[in-house]
């Protein structure tokens, strides 16, 4: 009798690893529903921005009525829940540069929040 016969190869997962698997995937995916809203938002935000950018006459418009097409740009896509019109900054010196700057603070588990801060800025084309 061949003794290689009476033992039999484990194949797959046990419960316990199934379990941490399983719990590691939960964990990935609760993670991500909480963070990619904010990253749409952001990348709705540089669509917006290329918007404004891409128009000629955007130079020459008063700075209120840039942030206005930002933040109406920003409405249609459904993304204007974080960044309000005092985060939109407006520089001229010898171009004109449009800044926006802030923070989205979503509650992860208990007290421990997800913070995540953007920093963009833009040149106007003339």
């Amino acid at each position: 009798m061949n003794i290689k016969s009476n033992f039999r190869k484990q194949r797959g997962l046990t419960l316990i690893s199934f379990g941490i698997v399983l719990a590691v995937g939960l964990f990935a995916a609760y993670t991500s529903m909480k963070l990619i809203p904010i990253y749409l938002e952001y990348h709705a935000l540089l669509n917006a921005l290329e918007l404004v950018q891409d128009d000629p006459a955007s130079a020459d418009m008063p700075a209120g009525q840039i942030r206005n097409r930002i933040i109406n740009s920003l409405w249609v896509s459904y993304a204007s829940d974080n960044i309000k019109h005092q985060d939109i900054k407006i520089i001229r010196s010898q171009g004109v540069e449009i800044h926006v700057q802030y923070e989205v603070r979503k509650t992860w588990i208990g007290n421990v929040d997800l913070l995540a801060h953007f920093d963009k800025t833009v040149a106007l084309r003339r």
